[in-house]
């Protein structure tokens, strides 16, 4: 039979080992859930979506780049949620949160261009990049690209960067 020190040191260590998997669980629970972040201001205006010639039209492409234009003139992310790919990603995000969370933050915080322009679109067997440049009213244009599957979800795209801060730094 185990002496009671022996009894006692297993279960400190038992509630050492559940303490340390559910620490994520008792912070919320004590601190409660982090406030939201900011969202930006509206756009005055509603991008126009355009195409700088026949060769650089696609419909999807089209259709989200309109749809991603609403929300941010609405300062709403989740619409876009459902025209991400499964597979969608951000460079330098390696696990650190979901992408699709990421992306919703973005279309509620970033400047709000006043157009949208397709310089290009290359097609390969299973995705379709579009080459934008999105103009703004006060600051320089932006050259950005959109990569889609074949279903026109996004799969990647320098839309936006991120910034990961390891331990404070």
């Amino acid at each position: 039979m185990p002496s009671p020190r022996s009894l006692s040191l297993l279960l400190a260590a038992l509630a050492l080992a559940t303490a340390s998997a559910a620490r994520a669980d008792w912070r919320s629970w004590l601190h409660g859930e982090p406030a939201p972040p900011p969202k930006a201001a509206a756009p005055k205006q509603l991008a126009t979506v355009s195409a700088i010639s026949d060769n650089a039209r696609d419909t999807q492409v089209e259709s989200f780049l309109r749809a991603l234009a609403e929300s941010i003139k609405a300062r709403d992310g989740k619409p876009m949620v459902a025209r991400l790919a499964d597979a969608y990603s951000i460079d330098g995000l390696e696990g650190h949160a979901k992408p699709a969370d990421l992306f919703v933050q973005a279309v509620e915080r970033v400047p709000g261009p006043t157009e949208i322009v397709v310089e290009a679109i290359e097609r390969d067997a299973t995705t379709v990049t579009a080459r934008t440049e999105l103009r703004y009213a006060a600051s320089e244009p932006k050259k950005r690209a959109f990569r889609f599957d074949r279903a026109g979800r996004l799969l990647w795209s320098d839309f936006f960067t991120i910034k990961v801060e390891r331990n404070g730094a």
